[in-house]
């Protein structure tokens, strides 16, 4: 088998390797690397920067009818308040000192008088403490019994249940991470449509490929190419991906709940892998067989048709929050759009082993399908030299005859 022998695998080797170098540069990578662990480090740390030089504002408050029974404003952590006089209050409200940036009057009907020098971004937090605690203390002197305080401070208990009266919360993580993930692939799909169109186009016009093709076969070839934008493809899908990870995770730390905001077990995560692995193989293939169809990428009517792989992404969007409708289930299936849409499902709920197991052998299938039918486009298409072959030409190669 002509496929299998040494040879031939070491020259497919080496065509990946050339290809994938031609647009992997190791400075700028280190530099993106860098850049990358520097927003992080700046923004895990923002909050203890902004912290550490966070300013410190002085004020003064006074009740009008004296302070109410066991109460007492709590101000923001950036505001110390000292109590006000009388005679104090009087001069400070025609002008505050230069001391003092705000001076807070309660007055008897549980209203605030607030006055500053300038409008400044902190004041919105005093003004939002300022309507919760006064109304909270309106609530606590109302003539109220302890059942009816018990209804006005606590919200109603609110649960969903699934199949055998299992308590199940509604939360939006899963399908925003899906969300997510369908972004990053989508960046794998643009990163093959600009490399593999630049890179068989070129060639095509600058007549390098007749010459390589008297070393290699046709699909030999094609399938260097495919492997070589598809490392591309992934290392910036990785990049994309670690950086969003990496964002979630510190928007994450300073929610209230803590953790990464993702729940993805190992399977699944490997699983999806695969499918997106495999996918962005097949796109590429699909990128590279229409490319060799192209003579002239900036007059030609064709390339909008490139942008077809996208679709089944696209599609996949408006599936979210629904993993276990018929459409979504189908479309985890067909090959064209289960690299996207099986890892977005995963992410969301769980899928039976004979789905995912069904869409992978009909995924790996039609991958290879593909690569020979992106062999027989290249091996047509190199010969056509100044035009583009026709549709009738082009349905001949992809069937094979």
């Amino acid at each position: 088998m002509k496929t299998m022998n040494p040879g031939y695998l070491k020259q497919l080797k080496a065509i990946a390797w050339w290809e994938f170098k031609r647009f992997f540069k190791w400075k700028q990578e280190l530099l993106s690397i860098a850049l990358l662990v520097g927003i992080f480090a700046v923004s895990a740390g923002w909050g203890a920067i902004t912290q550490i030089f966070s300013d410190e504002y002085q004020g003064a408050i006074f009740y009008e009818q004296g302070q109410p029974q066991n109460w007492e404003f709590d101000a923001p952590k950036d505001l110390n308040l000292r109590s006000a006089g009388t005679m104090e209050v009087s001069q400070w409200k025609a002008q505050l000192p230069d001391d003092l940036d705000t001076l807070i009057v309660i007055t008897p009907e549980l209203t605030a008088k607030v006055w500053v020098k300038k409008s400044q971004k902190w004041q919105q937090e005093l003004r939002s403490e300022l309507e919760e605690q006064l109304q909270s203390l309106r609530v606590q002197q109302l003539p109220l019994t302890p059942e009816q305080r018990t209804v006005i401070d606590e919200k109603p208990e609110i649960t969903f249940a699934i199949e055998e009266s299992e308590d199940a919360s509604i939360d939006d993580t899963n399908d925003a991470a899906a969300s997510m993930l369908l972004m990053v692939i989508m960046v794998g799909v643009f990163t093959g449509f600009g490399l593999m169109m630049m890179s068989i186009t070129a060639e095509k016009q600058q007549r390098v490929t007749e010459q390589l093709l008297t070393i290699v076969t046709p699909t030999q070839w094609m399938d260097g190419k495919i492997i070589g934008i598809t490392l591309h493809s992934f290392k910036s899908m990785t990049f994309i991906g670690l950086m969003i990870l990496g964002v979630s995770m510190v928007v994450a730390a300073f929610s209230d709940d803590g953790g990464s905001g993702l729940e993805w077990g190992f399977g699944a995560a490997l699983l999806s892998i695969i499918f997106i692995l495999l996918g962005t193989v097949l796109i590429n293939a699909m990128l590279a067989g229409f490319s060799a169809t192209i003579d002239d990428p900036n007059h030609s009517s064709r390339s909008t048709v490139m942008l077809v792989p996208l679709l089944p992404v696209f599609l996949s969007f408006s599936v979210i929050g629904e993993p276990d409708s018929t459409v979504a289930t189908v479309m985890s299936i067909i090959p064209v759009s289960s690299f996207a849409m099986m890892p977005a499902r995963l992410m969301q709920t769980e899928v039976a082993v004979w789905e995912w197991l069904l869409s992978l052998v009909l995924l790996g299938a039609f991958v290879y399908w593909m690569r020979n039918v992106a062999g027989r486009l290249f091996a047509m298409g190199i010969q056509y030299y100044g035009k583009e072959p026709g549709w009738k030409e082009i349905w001949q190669a992809i069937s094979g005859k």
